[in-house]
């Protein structure tokens, strides 16, 4: 019998709204201009992204106290930095008093102190294995560059079983798209801002399809299925590219180009977003056509929490996504999907699959001569 994972559904989304609106509220506090601290790896991570993962991974521990956690984050920098911990503690403080008068039959658990919250912060970032048992995999902040100018980010989180995903949620507390109005119509774009309101968040489970709903401050609203089978498959001409921010990326974007090119489409990129996890959200909206993926050596890797979620969102609503050997994207690897299993990438509906592939392909051959 197939598990229908209603309950990790249920508190999966909770928790994911509860993240979006501490993290919006950061912004409304700061103005969107939000301040960071580097990370080892050069890129940056703010007071939300700590406070976010210490709530995601509080709520669902209390709940589901054998599961394991995989995150972006790890407690580190809050240990060796008594001012920067102070301030996250007090975030999640603040978070904890407006977390009060919500309708909620019952609370959310939160951090009870703040060693508290750094050992749960910690069961994410120290984890490294997704091949074994139920692992939920966390970004509190994906897009941390474009969150920090009140742009386009994701709350990002995934249930994992044995490596593959079950329960996929992204919050997208700046995403301003109407619920309600006709799919495929809307572009995503970095500037397009749900100023006053919370934005919107995605959920799948395997086999069960994607859905949107708004997010409110204290609620969510009713759940629409997103079915892109149901839409008209786009001339090769009029395809929409998604693409990262032009020039700020590892990727080969040139190469990403001549693939639009041999395909006669006109306008890449169509669509570009900084968040890898808006891309799939971007996709699964039908804002988008195609995502690909192409590494500048097979060396490249791409971290799991970049991908684990969204991923489903776009399956579950009916898109195709895999690697360029035609294999399905592995999970099980650990904190990075390696270029070794998993070479590229390449996201669309079934119908246009085929016809990227070999353009791919044939982009690819060119390397060699």
């Amino acid at each position: 019998m197939a598990t229908s994972y209603s309950p990790e559904l249920a508190l999966a989304l909770r928790a994911v709204h509860s993240a979006s609106i501490l993290t919006k509220s950061v912004l409304r506090t700061l103005k969107n201009n939000v301040s960071a601290e580097t990370k080892p790896d050069s890129s940056p991570v703010t007071i939300a992204d700590f406070a976010a993962q210490a709530l995601l991974i509080a709520a669902l521990h209390a709940v589901f106290p054998s599961d394991t956690f995989l995150g972006e984050e790890s407690a580190d920098a809050l240990r060796e930095n008594e001012g920067l911990a102070d301030r996250v503690w007090d975030l999640v403080q603040r978070h904890r008093m407006s977390d009060a008068h919500g309708q909620d039959v019952e609370a959310l658990t939160l951090p009870r102190s703040k060693e508290d919250m750094f050992d749960l912060i910690d069961r994410g970032g120290k984890a490294t294995k997704t091949s074994e048992g139920r692992v939920w995999v966390m970004d509190p902040v994906d897009g941390t560059a474009t969150f920090m100018r009140g742009q386009q980010y994701a709350v990002c989180l995934c249930l994992l079983v044995d490596g593959v995903q079950k329960v996929g949620v992204i919050g997208c507390p700046n995403l301003a798209f109407d619920v309600h109005g006709p799919l495929g119509q809307m572009r995503l774009h970095e500037d397009h801002v749900d100023e006053a309101g919370y934005g919107v968040v995605l959920s799948a489970v395997e086999g069960q399809g994607t859905y949107v709903r708004a997010m409110h401050a204290d609620t969510l609203g009713e759940s629409r299925r997103i079915d892109l089978t149901q839409l008209e498959t786009r001339e090769l001409v009029a395809l929409n590219f998604v693409e990262s921010t032009i020039g700020k990326t590892s990727l080969s974007q040139a190469e990403h180009k001549a693939v639009a090119e041999s395909l006669g489409a006109t306008n890449w990129p169509g669509t570009v977003v900084w968040s890898q996890q808006l891309k799939y959200v971007a996709l699964a909206l039908g804002s988008t056509d195609v995502m690909i993926r192409i590494p500048k050596t097979k060396d490249r890797f791409t971290c799991v929490w970049d991908h684990a979620g969204g991923h489903i969102l776009f399956q579950e609503a009916g898109g195709a996504i895999k690697d360029f050997n035609g294999q399905a994207i592995d999970f099980a690897q650990g904190r990075h999907i390696t270029g070794e299993n998993n070479y590229g990438m390449i996201a669309t509906m079934p119908a246009l699959f085929d016809q990227v592939d070999q353009a791919t392909k044939d982009v690819l051959a060119r390397r060699s001569q």
